[in-house]
């Protein structure tokens, strides 16, 4: 019988066998253990680290970038920042404005409710159009150089001693009253408006307000002010030197139809400006339901001019002008 042939390994070569299985061994341990490394390194990491739940930690880091997500961390875990976060209209800048809108079990226990209840969205509207501020005090100037698109309201002030330069004159067709000025594109726009109004619904256009200098302003706020009061006044009419009467850029407008404020509202006149209006460059400026955003009560008759563009895009969005300015312009 012939004897196997047993073969048997060299020490070196059993020696580097060895180190070869171990090199495999440490290098997966130690690719695993930097894998680990570079996890508690990440913003996921960190955030359900302070407290935050998966899909919360999802949703402010999908929304969020690094800048913003290092002062996230800065804070104490709080289940009111993904709430905001992850509104359409949220900006970062407001977050501490946001969070000072709500109550943390912290500050209150006893009027603290969880994240339920509150609407953010309205919530982030708020603060974005400093409507969560005192109006008129610390105002900031109105930025002339938007053109079109400048902001007049309680919070940004155009001065006693702003006036347009391109004032014309109205045709008197166009307006009932006292002589009234508004400015040259304004017209142009507005004529074209006039005339699609007349030739697809009959409707004959009626300007009641233009251009109003800051002295006609005061004379129109006094009068109110005298008669019920600064706050009344303050609901129905802008203070000398905030109007957006005084931009040139604004129109009260009415019909032969109906020159009624309290009914204006449901005539064929207001209807057909709700739906095309904004193809001319106009948009309702202080819709109904919207006093706390624009500092006003609904005024069916006032349409500001912000050019076609623009006004399309207003529209389209289906939110109040200062809303806009403050996401997209300011």
């Amino acid at each position: 019988m012939t004897k196997k042939k047993v073969y048997h390994l060299k020490k070196g070569t059993k020696i580097f066998l060895f180190l070869c299985v171990l090199v495999c061994i440490s290098s997966y341990y130690g690719y695993q253990y930097y894998q680990d490394y570079l996890y508690k390194q990440s913003y996921e990491y960190k955030l359900l680290e302070l407290g935050y739940k998966q899909e919360q930690m999802e949703v402010l880091v999908d929304k969020l970038n690094d800048e913003q997500l290092e002062k996230i961390l800065t804070y104490q875990y709080n289940e009111f920042i993904p709430e905001f976060v992850k509104t359409k209209y949220f900006l970062f800048k407001n977050l501490e404005g946001y969070l000072s809108q709500v109550i943390t079990q912290d500050e209150d226990f006893f009027k603290y409710h969880g994240t339920e209840g509150y609407d953010y969205e309205h919530l982030v509207a708020l603060v974005n159009v400093r409507a969560t501020e005192n109006p008129y005090e610390e105002a900031l100037l109105v930025d002339e150089s938007k053109g079109y698109a400048m902001l007049a309201n309680k919070y940004y002030e155009l001065g006693s001693d702003y006036e347009p330069e391109d004032l014309v004159d109205i045709e008197l067709k166009y307006y009932y009253g006292d002589k009234k000025q508004i400015r040259s594109e304004v017209y142009e726009a507005f004529k074209e408006m006039w005339n699609a109004a007349n030739e697809e619904e009959g409707i004959y256009l009626i300007v009641d307000s233009a251009y109003r200098s800051y002295e006609h302003q005061k004379k129109v706020y006094q009068f109110y002010e005298d008669s019920k009061g600064t706050k009344y006044a303050d609901s129905i009419a802008a203070r000398p030197g905030f109007s957006e009467h005084q931009t040139g850029l604004t129109l009260d407008i009415y019909s032969k139809e109906c020159f009624n404020a309290k009914t204006f509202s449901k005539s064929k006149t207001y209807a057909w400006l709700v739906d095309n209006s904004y193809k001319y460059g106009f948009i309702l400026r202080y819709p109904d339901g919207k006093k706390d955003i624009t500092g006003y009560s609904y005024e069916s008759w006032h349409y500001r001019y912000v050019g076609k563009e623009l006004a399309e895009k207003v529209y389209k969005e289906g939110i109040t002008f200062d809303e806009y300015y403050a996401f997209y312009l300011e």
